[in-house]
């Protein structure tokens, strides 16, 4: 599975990077600590999935999820935020899933064992917390 990264927080960016690559299987292909560019990073490298910290673009997460859903091909998007008010928002704007960032960051791996197997049959989970 190949994914993407966008937070702002460095320390946030390499712990998902070291969690998610010591998964077989799963292999981070881009990095990006900033919202401008974003949207052609992620066009460019084509990830499966995007994680994407709501915090990176704040008031313009919705937006940016939006221009991401009219890629030629989206990814899985993401979001993970510590406000877990955003939720409802950010799914309505088209993101897959939804992971607070109370949740201790293995959680995170079985829920994308379970995308990497709903892609296999075509379907995408929504609304993880």
């Amino acid at each position: 599975m190949r994914i993407f990264i966008a937070s702002a927080d460095k320390t946030s960016r390499i712990a998902l990077q070291l969690l998610l690559e010591s998964e077989p299987g799963m292999v981070v292909i881009g990095i990006a600590d900033r919202a401008e560019g974003l949207l052609t990073l992620v066009g460019a490298s084509q990830p499966e999935v995007l994680l994407l910290d709501y915090e990176l673009a704040r008031q313009t997460t919705v937006t940016l999820i939006s221009d991401l859903r009219h890629l030629e091909q989206p990814p899985i998007i993401i979001v993970l935020s510590i406000n877990v008010q955003v939720k409802p928002m950010v799914l309505a704007a088209g993101a897959d899933a939804f992971i607070s960032k109370n949740v201790p960051p293995d959680e995170l791996l079985p829920i994308l064992r379970t995308m990497r197997r709903s892609k296999v049959t075509a379907q995408t989970p929504t609304g993880y917390q």
